[in-house]
């Protein structure tokens, strides 16, 4: 892919692949191919974009699939060894290349990792790996890869099959030189993992696979997946030509699915909010303060190291600097893996208990307690150390920019940074643009957080701007119905929807009383069960008693009471507060559209993303949260 940062694998190019390997296999005196990536990014980052917005053009994705499942049965049918040479990131349509290979030769560093991510999008692979994955890592590997969606360093690849050898960069070329003279065979799987393929064998295991799936959620909430493990069940033991033509047939039918389209166009947005941040004509913020040790403030820090900035985080707090370094320690290591990488990390962050050394900072954070005096006392003692150009954010989810920026020597570069908790893990920020706040500001706010792999979403200031807006009105609903011996009732209702949690667990989590105080800002009807709770001082998590009851920060947990429950009517009511409010927002301008509209509630809120987004949901289904009889297809509007 001339000129783009990452290699796809989008129609123009699968032709020009399969017309390059036709002249190539005409060739005299072949003795091998290597494929190989010219890009330090990596090897091949799966489909593009742009063939990922005409999904709905059923005519073309067939088109399309005819010719991957050409271009990889020419690289498998040549009558010379063939070697993918593999760095960085190898996933889904560029692990179905590398897969049609005769060998793989992978980096051994720790940023090359390989996986098939398409069911996240909502997606099975297309090009043959449904088809050829079993007969090279066999199938219980292959299911594990193909529906967690999770990708794999080179040394599990190496354990699985995956991968024939693992060597530094400087030596990849030599592997696959010595690969194509030696010619020692594909590699196979053991006997008896092939076992699974036999009709009750294969049976139990799509069983196990199906009950670890229903156990996570509703089949809505994983389509892809429910798809490709059917594909599995009944084409696992026909021959390859007969396994390719139902990976199509499948494919191309799951497509025709709400859900499927609807995944996508999640997928889509949040990649476009990525990209345009990135695109941004500013220079992303380098050396960062943050000032606060608490959740948000050490989650940050730990983020920004792993992704190479340089941060000081400050809080007068010893425990809470002591605190925030353990966080940050256990994020190393799962994140980076690599003792290298975990000492590059540490060196990144310095803990101290004063804001010294602002002079130096390109972009200021403060994560401070909701105090609007506390903040404004802050401001009026750090603004004096530093130049007009550096950003103050605040990740005040309750206060307004336009509250703590009154009086200030530079109002325009104050804005809002808005964080979700737990920050390491929800993927949406609010980069929150005041009155005052000035446009070059709001940017290097959205570069940070691109730059950190967040979805950065520019949100008008105005109380609970909008993720709290859309979670407000579930929680609400959730306390307006709560009867005890119900609690876990409701809550089922709203998860089997979909819901990563419930509204009255949602809502011990945040905390009642900021439940209270947030309602009563916006002006929303405060339930009497909600009321007589915090008048009780029972706040929640952090107090041990709310709508549920807790013990060392976790849910004593009871069960859903037995019985037929209507999941689908309770769930329905719950959620349709949190529509109505996302017309609202919608409607206020609190963001640009309602597509943002809809990527605050799938990222930030939790919405399930095989709806699309509440407005989606709106658009399609209407109030009803019952899917339509009859699937039917719809405009596409990625």
């Amino acid at each position: 892919m001339a000129g783009a940062v990452t290699n796809t694998v989008p129609y123009g190019v699968l032709r020009e692949l399969s017309t390059l390997l036709r002249k190539i296999t005409g060739r005299v005196g072949l003795r091998g191919l290597v494929i190989r990536s010219a890009k330090p990014a990596g090897f091949v980052a799966g489909a593009s974009p742009e063939e990922l917005g005409r999904l709905h053009d059923v005519n073309h994705v067939e088109k399309l699939i005819h010719l991957g499942q050409e271009v990889t049965a020419q690289i498998a049918s040549l009558p010379v060894p063939s070697v993918a040479l593999i760095h960085g990131h190898c996933l889904g349509s560029g692990l179905e290349l590398a897969l049609a290979c005769r060998y793989r030769v992978a980096d051994e560093s720790p940023g090359t990792s390989l996986g098939f991510p398409d069911v996240h999008l909502g997606l099975h692979p297309c090009y043959g790996a449904t088809a050829r994955l079993p007969s090279t890592v066999g199938s219980w590997r292959a299911l594990k890869l193909l529906t967690s969606g999770r990708s794999i360093d080179p040394s599990k690849a190496v354990r699985y099959g995956l991968i024939d050898a693992v060597v530094p960069r400087e030596e990849l070329a030599s592997k696959a030189r010595d690969l194509i003279g030696r010619d020692p065979g594909r590699h196979r799987p053991p006997w008896w993992s092939r076992l699974a393929r036999l009709g009750p064998i294969r049976w139990l295991v799509y069983e196990y696979f199906d009950s670890q799936l229903q156990r996570e959620g509703r089949p809505e909430n994983f389509p892809a997946t429910y798809a490709m493990l059917r594909l599995w069940r009944q084409a696992a033991g026909l021959r390859m030509r007969e396994r390719l033509e139902a990976e199509r047939s499948s494919l191309l039918e799951h497509i025709q699915q709400p859900s499927a389209l609807n995944l996508v166009r999640a997928f889509l947005l949040q990649d476009r909010l990525k990209r345009d941040a990135r695109a941004l004509d500013v220079n992303t913020p380098e050396r960062v303060h943050i000032i606060g040790a608490g959740a948000i403030g050490s989650g940050l820090a730990a983020l920004m190291a792993i992704h190479g900035r340089q941060v000081t985080l400050v809080d007068h707090r010893e425990e809470a600097l002591a605190a925030a370094g353990k966080r940050a320690e256990r994020l190393f290591e799962q994140r980076l893996g690599a003792a290298q990488l975990v000492a590059d990390a540490r060196a990144r962050i310095t803990h101290a208990p004063e804001p010294a050394g602002l002079a130096d900072a390109d972009f200021i954070i403060e994560a401070i307690n909701e105090d609007l005096e506390a903040k404004s006392r802050l401001y009026e003692s750090i603004e004096p150390q530093v130049g007009d150009e550096v950003v103050i954010a605040s990740t005040s989810s309750t206060l307004l920019v336009e509250d703590f920026c009154q009086g200030r020597s530079v109002p325009g570069r104050f804005i809002g940074l808005h964080c979700l908790h737990p920050v390491e893990r929800i993927s949406l920020v609010e980069v929150v643009q005041g009155r005052d706040s000035s446009d070059e500001a709001i940017a290097f706010g959205q570069a940070l957080s691109a730059a950190m792999d967040k979805v950065p979403l520019r949100v008008r200031s105005g109380p609970g701007l909008l993720v709290n807006r859309l979670q407000l009105p579930y929680m609400l609903k959730g306390a307006e119905i709560y009867e005890r011996p119900r609690r876990e009732l409701i809550d089922a209702a709203a998860m089997d929807f979909g819901m990563p949690i419930g509204p009255l667990e949602l809502a011990d989590a945040m905390g009642l009383d900021v439940c209270l105080a947030l309602a009563q800002r916006l002006g929303k009807p405060v339930p009497e069960n909600l009321r007589s709770l915090v008048d009780a001082g029972h706040f929640g998590l952090r107090t041990g008693k709310g709508f549920h009851d807790w013990k060392r920060g976790r849910r004593v947990t009871a069960s859903v009471p037995p019985g037929e429950h209507q999941f689908e009517e309770l769930a329905r009511e719950l959620v349709n507060p949190l529509v109505e409010e996302a017309v609202r927002c919608r409607d206020e301008g609190v963001v640009a559209d309602g597509d943002l509209v809809d990527v605050g509630a799938l990222f930030g809120a939790g919405f399930p993303a095989y709806t699309g987004g509440p407005l989606m949901l709106l658009q399609e289904w209407g109030w009803s949260l019952a899917p339509p009889a009859q699937p039917r297809r719809r405009r596409n509007t990625l």
